[in-house]
């Protein structure tokens, strides 16, 4: 046997678990599953609430549902018999949950768990898991799936929050107790949230207020309960395979043409058919809003794909009710009994819904100092920072050995987030699994690898058309800041294809884990030194 093997009986050498994963959401139970399916059974899920569904737990404010279609919302190795095309809340919730049961994911979940730091040993070859309230976990491989969005936005930026005396409601922890029937109401926030809990509780309400900073566009959703033709082709497997798939090539075609076409092409097509849609968005409006200040006001100023599109039913029309109202001057703050806005205006309430977002996860601030520590001193918060976002493949970065997003920069393959929570663990599991079968216990993406990688991602010339879009034209023109751009002038969401064939897209089935990762032994420093000598 070689010297350099590391004695596995030692115990000071030896983690608790061979892999662990940070979140027990759709890619918590994504990761859990893809190791399952790769014959990989020692690892824990820590997850901060009670069970698994991550944001279908959180979010459970009125008229919570799906705003994809329900069929590309599912693992392609587990599909579902959906009862509408936009599923409710409530029916996502109770999938995922099925899937965690049926691959016995909640034998591996502690719940109530919340991570305050993970610290990599380069030594003893694996990480170890600071929980927040004190105690640890170690692992040899760390897994994080805390999703896009991390954290709420608390109050937006509007000071004073804690000196409103009635009833401050986020959308990601509505408070099933409180009884808003009959009373006056603000919602702060025209986004996804927004666009369902308006239409939801605006005929329960003596009045709404709905305020807006930036105008969204809101197409309309068709949205009904499956009948018996329905139900009959959410039995077939074929029909969950051709729907995926549909999905998947719409997606991919669009970003094909912004490769193909040349860049001043591609942005004169998409803002010509932006002219036209706006146009057409105008007519729409005459017909869901009778009061023409309000439908002026609604108009988007910006591009389509500035933002993420929403699908509405009802959020337009709520501004033709005789309590439904939409304010466009801004907050200046919260008082005790509701909101001040610029023009000296106090509002009264007795509930305040923020519909504010998230920290997303393409900002370099949303990742703390301190917080993962790797190889050499490596930070993440602190490379993020002066680097910019970067990871191979959307899931890995040098100088963190064993250690992998579900989500990551330039992750979006353009399908949705389920099927790209599943291609992320199917990675993850082919690493791991590679590791396994070759008997070595620390992996590490090469630096030259992970390079190759970030160029081709900021190069491709969908990438300098999303940037020039998003940044130049929606962000200095319009000051319109999304998700899909960030602090750095990036827009580092969605990922090339390169064209149909070989897509970077399918990469998670098609690359070579010994080409693009470097794999060795965890053996303890003295141990490599005596060896050497020797």
């Amino acid at each position: 046997m070689s010297s350099n093997i590391v004695d596995k009986t030692a115990p000071e050498s030896l983690p608790e678990f061979e892999a662990v994963i940070i979140g027990g959401g759709v890619g918590g139970i994504a990761a859990g599953c893809q190791l399952r399916r790769a014959g990989i059974d020692d690892f824990v899920i820590l997850e901060r609430r009670d069970d698994f569904s991550g944001t279908w737990i959180a979010n459970t404010y009125p008229g919570v549902a799906l705003d994809v279609p329900s069929t590309s919302y599912e693992f392609t190795f587990a599909p579902n018999q959906w009862s509408r095309v936009f599923a409710e809340g409530s029916e996502v919730r109770e999938y995922l949950q099925r899937v965690a049961r049926e691959y016995n994911l909640y034998e591996r979940a502690r719940f109530g768990v919340s991570v305050e730091r993970e610290v990599w040993d380069d030594e003893k070859g694996y990480w170890t898991v600071h929980l927040v309230g004190g105690g640890t976990v170690t692992a040899r491989f760390a897994l994080s799936a805390t999703g896009f969005f991390l954290e709420p936005r608390s109050n937006a930026g509007i000071p004073d929050a804690d000196k409103f005396t009635g009833k401050l409601m986020h959308s990601a922890g509505w408070d099933h107790s409180y009884d808003y029937q009959g009373k006056q109401v603000a919602v702060i926030g025209t986004g996804a949230s927004s666009m369902q809990i308006v239409p939801s509780i605006a005929p329960k309400v003596a009045h709404l207020d709905v305020y807006q900073r930036t105008a969204t566009w809101c197409f309309p959703k068709p949205d009904f309960a499956f009948g018996a033709i329905g139900r009959r082709l959410m039995r077939s497997q074929r029909f969950h395979t051709f729907a995926y798939m549909a999905n998947w090539y719409v997606y991919q075609a669009a970003v094909v043409g912004a490769e193909r076409l040349p860049k001043r092409a591609a942005l004169a097509l998409v803002e010509g058919l932006e002219t036209v849609l706006r146009a057409a968005y105008r007519l729409y409006l005459r017909f869901q809003v009778t009061d023409r200040a309000a439908r002026r006001a609604l108009v988007p100023r910006h591009g389509v794909m500035a933002n993420m599109p929403t699908f509405g039913r009802g959020f337009l029309q709520t501004f033709s009710r005789s309590n439904g109202n939409l304010v466009t001057t801004p907050i200046e703050r919260f008082t005790e009994n509701g909101i001040r806005t610029a023009d000296g205006v106090e509002h009264h309430y007795d509930m305040i819904v923020l519909a504010t977002g998230f920290n997303p996860a393409s900002e370099p601030e949303s990742f703390p100092t301190g917080t993962v520590l790797g190889r050499d001193g490596f930070d993440l918060g602190e490379f993020y920072r002066a680097n910019g976002m970067q990871a191979y493949a959307g899931v890995t970065i040098p100088k963190m050995p064993n250690r992998w997003f579900l989500y990551g920069p330039y992750g979006w393959n353009g399908v949705t987030w389920v099927s790209m929570m599943e291609n992320s663990a199917l990675h993850i599991a082919r690493v791991i699994a590679e590791a396994k079968a070759n008997e070595v216990e620390v992996v590490e993406v090469t630096p030259e690898a992970h390079d190759a990688w970030h160029h081709t991602m900021t190069s491709s010339p969908s990438t300098v058309v999303a940037q020039e879009y998003l940044v130049e034209r929606q962000v200095k023109r319009h000051n319109v800041h999304s998700y899909f751009s960030n602090s750095r002038g990036e827009a580092p969401i969605l990922r090339p294809s390169l064209g149909f064939r070989d897509s970077l897209w399918n990469h998670s089935e098609t690359f070579d884990p010994a080409k693009d990762y470097a794999f060795r032994s965890a053996v303890p420093t003295r141990e490599r030194e005596s060896t050497d000598a020797a």
